[in-house]
């Protein structure tokens, strides 16, 4: 069986790292198919600019990548959002929280904006801080949350939260969110999981991403798991080198798998061919 290899989060930087178009190329030599680009915040990529023009700089800049990853023969669909860590940066340059609001809602309008001249498939990434912050930006983040799920349940958008690794109590909070916006749960992709969300993320029926790192990928893997996808949430960034891994690793980490019987090949194209084409409405390679 030929083994095709996919990348359900990742970002690419050409400003500063490898770019889409090599990031690609090298991704489709081991056996890449599919990609889920995801935005990084705007001054990643030096636009430091604080309000909406740098997100629109930001925006053309992921649909021009999107674009060369198709051109290097490979899958793709696009995601751009208002990270939580925005609202601590922001916060720090002396925006009050109410702006910093303002700020995401007319983000989260021009992604949709984008989505319906057919440039951008979801919104991502969104959700809460991971790490302590002020109570009062992290519950601007939620609220930023909300209004995006609203906007992608009304414009039939898929989209990737970043959230705290609280196992139950996260996975929970999202299931609640979901009901109260009625937005698909299909849609909504739990992005960066331990094995303590992705237990309950497959219970209420998201989608979620598992990043490739051995013991992560052996738990999911070893708790027979079935919704799971793989990402390598690579951040592109030749400051911080392989954080958190290359797409090119996936295959790594899998075949490390196979070889110790901890998966075996029926496996590994359900995860990184079946579950994609399903997950993000994709023809299969």
């Amino acid at each position: 069986m030929n083994l095709y290899y996919s990348d359900a989060h990742t970002h690419t930087n050409p400003i500063y790292g490898l770019g889409a178009e090599r990031i690609a190329k090298k991704f489709k030599s081991v056996g890449g198919w599919f990609m889920a680009l995801v935005s990084l915040p705007p001054y990643h990529y030096g636009f430091m600019e604080s309000g909406i023009e740098a997100y629109r700089k930001m925006m053309d800049l992921l649909v021009s990548e999107a674009g060369k990853i198709r051109g290097s023969g490979l899958k793709v669909r696009v995601l751009a959002g208002f990270h939580p860590a925005e609202v601590d940066e922001y916060f720090r340059r002396g925006m009050k929280l109410g702006d910093i609001m303002e700020l995401a809602e007319s983000v989260i309008k021009l992604i949709v904006g984008y989505h319906r001249r057919g440039l951008i498939d979801g919104i991502g990434e969104v959700g809460r801080q991971h790490y302590s912050t002020a109570p009062a930006r992290l519950v601007v983040s939620e609220i930023i949350l909300l209004k995006a799920m609203e906007a992608a349940r009304d414009n039939d958008m898929i989209m990737h939260l970043h959230l705290e690794q609280g196992g139950f109590v996260t996975v929970e909070s999202i299931k609640y969110l979901a009901g109260f916006t009625s937005i698909n749960k299909k849609k909504v992709f739990l992005h960066h999981v331990t094995i303590n969300e992705a237990l309950w993320a497959e219970k209420y029926g998201f989608n979620y991403t598992v990043p490739a790192k051995y013991r992560s990928l052996k738990r999911v893997f070893e708790a027979g798991l079935r919704r799971v996808l793989v990402e390598s949430d690579h951040i592109d960034d030749p400051k911080r080198p392989g954080v958190s891994s290359y797409p090119w690793d996936i295959p790594v980490r899998i075949k490390q798998l196979i070889d110790e019987g901890i998966i075996n090949e029926e496996t590994v194209h359900r995860v990184m061919v079946d579950n994609i084409v399903e997950a993000y409405d994709v023809t299969p390679p």
